[in-house]
């Protein structure tokens, strides 16, 4: 027990400074990049929308299920399905978030590669829907944003929506993952030695590595930064960098849910083209990671130290970070006694994160007669108040999101 807390703290130290640094960098990027924003130049059926979709994508802190709901945003005011399907590859891949994390455990070579393998993978999907897709010719929307989706933050000052963004609403979406795979890493250091699977079982090398952690990765539901402490300690086991990054890419850009919902938002060739171009990109791209380093230049990526003190500082504000999200998450009023004079509530499944509850919740305050909306994320329940309203037309237009509505 001893060795398993030892090892859960030298891990949570050894990320803190990064991981803060880069929830302060994603709270900044969320004020600048917002998805209003990016909508008004993925509509063309051309490169240069599939481009900026993997641009966009590539530092936004989106988990693999949050992604849909914006992916879903995005079609419905003009992004076309080539560079729809771009943004939706290559943003739960990695962020500004998991990129700083990855710096701090996994070394400066795999920070830079992991972004750019996210960045061609989503051109390559990109391009595959372009080049398959047999209605060339659908009808875009070139709705712009205009009055009904103005700038969230023009009321408030920039800099407070920027940090509320950075230590409390992405903290909330990342926070069970990142300690569970803190939790796991331990774990699997305790009663896993150091080199086991390529010493002892001979699996953690080569296309078999790739595969076994290919296997692993595809229906676990974890995001870019929560799977890096698990990436560190397969690697310390045995599994090499190539193999690792095969774990990073398909571990938040795939799962059963994500997969499911992808089926219907896209249909069955872009699902299946998404799918196919994660797995390859990932099998190709880890085998030229391992081709190019030796193990003297991973050595020389080992995982760099910060002073003592900045550690211990940010290893304190993560700490409060975590117990704020838990808080909230747990502890805070629930919703489910909010009731209106004129509403009515109902359910919305599917739901896993803050950007899921922001979808919803925006999307339902452009139509017409809605004066609020009150979402519980934990327990789906949605209160609304509102005039007369079309509960037909809130079911279409949540389920556009992906999300499945029970009862009025």
């Amino acid at each position: 027990m001893d060795k398993f807390i030892s090892i859960f703290i030298e891990t949570f130290n050894q990320l803190s400074p990064f991981l803060m640094v880069g929830f302060l960098i994603s709270g900044f990027l969320s004020v600048v990049l917002t998805v209003e924003k990016i909508s008004q130049y993925l509509g063309k059926q051309n490169f240069k929308s599939i481009f900026l979709a993997s641009v966009f994508g590539v530092p936004i802190p989106l988990c693999s299920c949050g992604v849909i709901p914006v992916t879903a945003y995005l079609r419905k005011h003009g992004a076309s399905k080539a560079s729809a399907t771009s943004f939706l590859i290559s943003t739960p891949q990695t962020g500004v978030d998991s990129i700083m994390v990855t710096y701090g455990m996994l070394g400066p070579l795999m920070a830079i590669y992991r972004p750019i393998i996210a960045f061609i993978s989503g051109i390559i999907g990109g391009l595959l829907i372009n080049f398959t897709d047999k209605n060339k010719n659908e009808e875009v929307s070139s709705a712009s944003c205009g009055d009904d989706c103005c700038d969230q933050y023009d009321k408030n000052s920039k800099i407070l929506s920027a940090l509320h963004y950075g230590f409390v609403r992405l903290p909330i979406d990342i926070i069970n993952p990142l300690v569970l795979g803190l939790v796991l890493s331990a774990f699997i250091s305790v009663f896993i030695e150091p080199g086991f699977f390529i010493n002892t079982v001979n699996i953690g090398t080569g296309l078999m590595g790739m595969l076994v952690m290919l296997l692993i990765s595809i229906p676990m539901y974890t995001c870019a930064t929560a799977s890096i402490p698990l990436a560190f300690v397969f690697h310390t086991s045995g599994f090499s960098m190539g193999a690792i990054l095969v774990f990073l890419m398909a571990g938040p850009a795939t799962n059963i849910t994500t997969i499911a919902v992808t089926l219907k938002t896209l249909g069955k060739r872009s699902t299946f083209i998404y799918l196919l171009t994660i797995v390859v990109t990932a099998l190709i791209s880890g085998y030229l990671l391992d081709f190019i380093l030796t193990n003297e230049i991973l050595e020389q990526g080992a995982p760099m130290h910060s002073h003592n003190s900045v550690v211990s500082l940010s290893s304190v504000g993560l700490f409060l970070v975590i117990l704020n999200s838990y808080r909230i998450k747990y502890f805070s009023k629930k919703n489910d006694d909010v009731t209106f004079e004129k509403g009515f509530s109902f359910k919305v499944v599917g739901m896993t994160c803050s950007h899921c509850v922001g979808s919803v919740e925006k999307t339902l305050m452009k139509l017409e007669g809605i004066k609020s909306v009150n979402i519980d994320l934990e327990t789906g329940q949605v209160t609304i108040e509102s005039e007369l309203v079309n509960f037909d037309l809130i079911k279409l237009s949540v389920e556009d999101l992906g999300y499945e509505v029970i009862g009025e």
